[in-house]
């Protein structure tokens, strides 16, 4: 991923791609950090719990070597075009002890993570004493300079629904493509049409060489949603129906709930085409989950509100039976 010939906002795009996951679920994304109480701001993202400890809906949309983490705020620096050097690591040291300084935090508040797309040479991680901890692409040392540094290497993250959406940033073209097809067949996209138009432009920009077009001047958040939005524009207003049912899942279930959310002019009527759309949806991916469905799962879903449809779809990720899909928390 070449960026000479146009400016990229990495962290940007990185950033409003966690921002828009993980808004239903109350954790705030923020992309401009000030480590300083004066500008300018660091090129790092930071997730922070709204209040409260960290929920099980919350972990659950996480990405491995981040949702094991219990401080109340996480700061990552993104290493996307370049590789890693001792001058990054030491570089993020440095911001973690002036952002606990500026926001005022104790020590177990924050932790502080390298996230690379690029794999180091071993003997770089070597070098640097990183050992793997936990799920695979996850690693922590501790560096002469004090502290435990932890770093996630995209590239390495097992290919789950919780990691595609930052694998879509992984160096390796073949990672990327299997972030996107992971993101295809879970119910991610069920998560809001902004988070599907967002995937769609990066599916776009990441997938079909369009990164150094020369009429492009930079790169960010916003254009990425562009991309997403004509592309659902192109096929809404041109393609037949036994074309949009031809579609992989991915398009055509997001063009779907499109369609049927314009069809509904009245705000009540929007509202059951939206409920009507997380059912039919929930049903389709709990059928790939576990095949045929039973007659009271039907009924449950028929009989659900629009949050606890939104909650079981959720739970499909960790799922091991359909009974732990539907089951009372309490």
């Amino acid at each position: 991923m070449d960026n000479r010939a146009t400016k990229i906002y990495w962290h940007r795009l990185v950033g409003e791609t966690l921002k828009i996951q993980m808004q239903s679920v109350s954790i705030e994304v923020r992309s401009e950090v000030e480590v300083i109480s004066i500008p300018p701001k660091a090129d790092l993202i930071l997730i922070q719990r709204n209040e409260g400890g960290w929920t099980k809906e919350q972990r659950l949309l996480l990405a491995d070597g981040l949702r094991d983490l219990d401080a109340d705020q996480i700061l990552i620096e993104l290493k996307i075009t370049e590789s890693l050097n001792e001058d990054a690591l030491s570089q993020i040291t440095v911001y973690d002890t002036l952002y606990l300084e500026t926001a005022c935090l104790q020590r177990q508040q924050l932790r502080s993570v390298v996230i690379s797309s690029i794999t180091p040479q071993s003997n770089f991680l070597e070098r640097f004493s990183f050992q793997p901890v936990g799920p695979a692409g996850v690693y922590e040392s501790k560096p002469l300079w004090g502290g435990m540094l932890r770093l996630i290497l995209l590239n390495e993250l097992a290919n789950e629904p919780q990691n595609a959406p930052l694998k879509c940033f992984s160096s390796r073209q073949d990672e990327r493509k299997k972030a996107f097809e992971t993101i295809k067949h879970t119910g991610l996209l069920n998560l809001s049409e902004a988070f599907g138009r967002n995937m769609a432009g990066l599916w776009r920009l990441l997938m079909k060489g369009s990164l150094n077009s020369p009429e492009i001047e930079e790169i960010t958040p916003e254009y990425v949603s562009r991309l997403g939005q004509e592309l659902f524009d192109a096929i809404i207003n041109s393609a037949p129906d036994e074309k949009l049912f031809s579609l992989p899942r991915f398009e055509h279930r997001l063009l779907q709930e499109r369609r049927d959310g314009e069809k509904n002019g009245e705000k009540n009527g929007e509202k059951n085409g939206e409920k009507n759309g997380k059912a039919k949806i929930l049903a389709q991916l709990l059928q790939r989950r576990f095949g045929n469905l039973p007659v009271w799962v039907d009924e449950k879903i028929a009989q659900a509100e629009t949050s606890t449809l939104e909650e079981w779809s959720l739970r499909i990720l960790d799922a091991q039976s359909l009974d732990s899909v539907f089951e009372d928390p309490q």
